[in-house]
């Protein structure tokens, strides 16, 4: 993937090659779409959508509403079409993961299992989530949109992301089973300490 700062342009021209859109629909259909691996926030979109009229990729309609505000509906260009075919054919960026579970993980000898545990368990519980959302898509929305030639691609990327869900849950699972197991063995020993440690404690006295 390329960085966000050079693609979030390019993110809004390719969600308008599907249909016109105003700002908020872009904004949905992001978090529907391509949420999973792509973010990109109000606060970003509408400045990008103004930088993109400007440079001619884009042009904006008002659409009247009853009992509504206005909105302004973006159309793509064929400006902003050659755009973003330049874009697509430039080698997408690697990118450097950084993952503070696993970085806390990598140090929890420091803690003990018992404070990783609750992290693992709560990301495994916000991955559960995320992978039925992924499935309710599957189900409702894919059959809907089989009128667009891009839902190959769509299904392509969608099901990166269901793997590497199910992959994470995988993992929280076996690491859960290894910590849980751990805390238990650092318990006994700690029980077991403290049994010797009450026995030297109450030694009865011999009488002399």
């Amino acid at each position: 993937m390329a960085r966000r700062s050079s693609s979030s342009r390019e993110v809004l021209l390719g969600l308008l090659t599907v249909e016109p859109m105003s700002g908020y629909d872009l904004g949905q259909a992001i978090r529907t779409s391509i949420g999973f691996f792509w973010n990109e926030s109000y606060g970003q979109i509408y400045p990008n959508l103004k930088k993109l009229a400007a440079a001619g990729m884009v042009t904006a309609k008002t659409e009247r509403q009853k009992g509504k505000p206005d909105r302004q509906v973006y159309s793509i260009t064929p400006g902003g079409r050659a755009h973003l075919e330049k874009w697509l054919a430039v080698e997408p960026q690697p990118e450097v993961p950084r993952n503070e579970l696993l970085l806390k993980l990598f140090f929890g000898a420091q803690a003990g299992p018992e404070a990783v545990i609750g992290y693992v368990e709560r990301m495994a519980n916000r991955e559960k989530g995320f992978l039925e959302k992924f499935k309710q898509i599957e189900r409702e929305m894919m059959p809907q949109m089989d009128r667009y030639p891009d839902v190959p691609y769509w299904r392509m990327a969608a099901r990166f992301g269901q793997l590497e869900l199910e992959a994470r849950l995988r993992w929280a699972e076996e690491t859960l089973t290894a910590l849980h197991k751990m805390e238990t063995s650092r318990r006994s020993r700690a029980s077991g300490k403290e049994k010797r440690h009450a026995g030297k404690l109450h030694v009865p006295h011999q009488a002399s």
